[in-house]
């Protein structure tokens, strides 16, 4: 019921350099107050996620999970093999999560990983890969589950310094959680709120694009949840100057009843925003079902995060804003297609110290929609509204959605 993937972010415009592989930064979550469990070095990997899912966890009211070190070895067996086979055909889509006993690295504990966990090829970090889940409307469900009890954490490390990653779920046997359904995601009166929906295969976005990110209210996977209808309103404009504040927000509706796609929903009801969220502004979703023959409405507001402004000739404050919202302000030094469907804008510092490049990665509609002429920003200040990652240990990358995400200053 578990068995998702996550695609990894897209590569940048040139290949890495495979003589070169860089290790990502620090992790922007590590806390040196963490106690660790018994068996589970303080500043472990396993540990740091164990305390970010219970911190997702907690802001919904739900307890800690136990992290286990049994499901963790298999989970380790498992990202080996994804690590084993990475280039290969098996590790296509959901592909991952059905190991083939004839490829390097098959065993069988790590078989049942991969079916019961949340995967992530290629990721920078394994707290980014918490994050990316959580920003994705299958990968949540488990992580979000009141009945979730145990866990195990799984990585291997590429050369270029990212991660394959696995994160694995076992229920309860008892019903001391029944009273937490259904769970809303973000929570209410929730703050600094992610903009975008993740990349998630299978993609529930129309059209397989980007979009806001998402909003879930979950019931226990079987049961009937019926008759779903919903609202998304813009209750207070931050950075926007009061723009669009007490607006409907269009989104697209993925319910047990109406599913995005052919993959189970397993009692999920889920708003994704058309557009990337706002920053700075407070939401107010809105549902109506039917569950246990029961209508009633849940409605809960939240509110998004503030934007890190970022000098991108700083290579340093660069690296520091990795993983993290942010608008970056540089010179535009060159751009062009990175691919049929994709533009890049090179930004800040030609030379940088560790990394080859900064890009911005523009889709091909919003480019279009932009000019869709490097020549037009060449030279020019820019400042770009995303998230910066760390791709393939030497490229920094920052998506865009939409063309209000890009603006010449000067």
């Amino acid at each position: 019921m578990r068995s998702l993937v996550l695609v990894a972010l897209v590569a940048c415009s040139a290949a890495a350099d495979p003589a070169r592989p860089l290790s990502p930064p620090d992790p922007p979550r590590r806390d040196p107050n963490l106690k660790p469990e018994p068996g589970v070095a303080p500043a472990s990997p396993e540990l740091r996620v164990k305390n970010l899912v219970d911190r997702y966890r907690a802001a919904v009211g739900l307890p800690a999970v136990t992290l286990d070190p049994v499901l963790s070895k298999g989970c380790m067996e498992h990202a080996e093999y994804m690590r084993l086979n990475k280039d290969g055909e098996a590790m296509r889509g959901l592909n991952a999560h059905q190991q083939r006993p004839s490829l390097p690295g098959a065993t069988p504990e790590g078989a049942k990983c991969g079916k019961a966990a949340d995967l992530f090829p290629g990721v920078s970090d394994l707290e980014v890969a918490v994050d990316g889940w959580m920003a994705g409307l299958y990968h949540r469900r488990p992580i979000l589950d009141p009945t979730l009890a145990k866990i195990g954490v799984g990585y291997s490390k590429l050369p270029d310094g990212s991660y394959m990653a696995a994160l694995m779920f076992v229920d309860g046997k008892d019903n001391a959680s029944a009273d937490k359904w259904p769970v809303a995601y973000p929570a209410d009166k929730q703050g600094d709120i992610p903009l975008d929906f993740g990349n998630e295969v299978p993609n529930p976005v129309p059209g397989g694009g980007r979009a806001g990110y998402p909003i879930t209210i979950q019931f226990p996977a079987f049961d009937k949840v019926t008759g779903v209808t919903a609202k998304l309103d813009m209750v207070a404009a931050g950075s926007g100057g009061g723009a669009g504040a007490g607006k409907p927000v269009p989104f697209h509706l993925s319910d047990p009843e109406h599913p995005a796609t052919s993959f189970g929903q397993y009692g999920v009801v889920c708003l994704i925003p058309k557009l990337p969220l706002q920053p700075r502004t407070t939401y107010r979703a809105s549902v109506t079902a039917t569950w246990k023959g029961t209508t009633k409405t849940h409605s809960w507001a939240f509110t998004t995060l503030s934007l890190r402004a970022v000098d991108a000739h700083d290579e340093a404050a660069v690296v520091k804003s990795l993983n993290i919202a942010s608008t970056l302000k540089g010179t535009v030094l060159h751009g062009g297609m990175m691919d049929s469907d994709t533009a890049f804008l090179q930004i800040g510092e030609r030379q940088l110290k560790n990394y080859k490049m900064i890009s911005v990665l523009i889709p091909l509609a919003t480019w279009r929609e932009l000019g869709g002429k490097p020549e037009r920003f060449v030279g020019k200040t820019i400042e770009v509204d995303g998230t910066p990652h760390l791709v393939q240990g030497v490229y920094i990358n920052v998506q865009i959605t939409v063309a209000s995400q890009l603006r010449i200053v000067r």
